[in-house]
């Protein structure tokens, strides 16, 4: 296809998909024969669906989204393309911090480590921890709620984390699409569901939790019964 039905069938502006193109979010379309005649494939219609996504649903800068789109270009030579995409848009921002500080968080980070590590559902491949952005969260905890929050107490929250990881590949309508390396499937498509769904049902476990927490606080404040977790689901 060309470039103007690229455009038409992505809803993206020609002068938008040149810019993607430019800054290496987009991959060039195939040399035509003649001069400015590019021609584009269903896989340049993946990549601008992924990139609208991660705009306007995920709300990413387009730096974030180049280094997401440039973890996926990587395809199998990255140890899990979807992981390196998901480190992308959650990398903690860079800040200046004072020695205390960094050193502080530098021992947090390895406790995230070893306690992630112990959990029986993790790899031992600890690129995918998401330490970093743990230990960061964790050292804010420690300075703005409880001084002396341990790494351990994470321990029934990942507990948790599990659980709402199988419920939501379980549901996933028509099963979740994880490529498999050994088939050397293709990434693209399911990265982009993978990423947009982790962003999405990220928000929706967010706001149910949000409005838990009010439930609890106002059956607690009014003297009202607080049904156990287990007696709280609908049959």
């Amino acid at each position: 296809m060309r470039l103007a039905e690229l455009s038409r069938r992505s809803g993206v502006p020609r002068s938008t998909i040149k810019f993607y193109i430019r800054e290496g979010i987009l991959p060039s379309g195939n040399p035509g024969s003649a001069r400015n005649q590019a021609s584009y494939e269903p896989h340049h219609l993946e990549r601008l669906a992924l990139v609208t996504a991660l705009r306007e649903v995920a709300g990413l800068s387009l730096e974030v989204i180049a280094r997401v789109t440039a973890d996926l270009d990587r395809g199998w030579d990255a140890s899990d393309p979807i992981g390196e995409a998901l480190l992308a848009i959650h990398k903690p921002p860079a800040r200046k911090r004072s020695r205390a500080e960094q050193a502080a968080l530098d021992g947090l980070r390895e406790q995230v480590r070893a306690f992630l590590h112990s959990l029986p559902w993790t790899t031992d491949d600890p690129r995918h921890y998401f330490a970093d952005e743990l230990a960061e969260l964790l050292l804010a905890v420690r300075r703005y709620l409880y001084p002396d929050y341990p790494v351990a107490a994470l321990e029934p929250l990942a507990r948790v984390a599990w659980r709402l990881s199988e419920v939501e590949f379980a549901n996933a309508p028509g099963g979740a699409r994880v490529p498999l390396r050994a088939r050397g499937d293709d990434i693209a498509e399911p990265t982009r569901r993978a990423i947009v769904a982790s962003v999405l049902f990220e928000r929706i476990f967010g706001a149910l939790h949000r409005c838990a927490n009010s439930m609890r606080s106002i059956r607690i404040s009014e003297g009202l019964a607080v049904p156990p977790a287990g007696e709280a689901t609908p049959e």
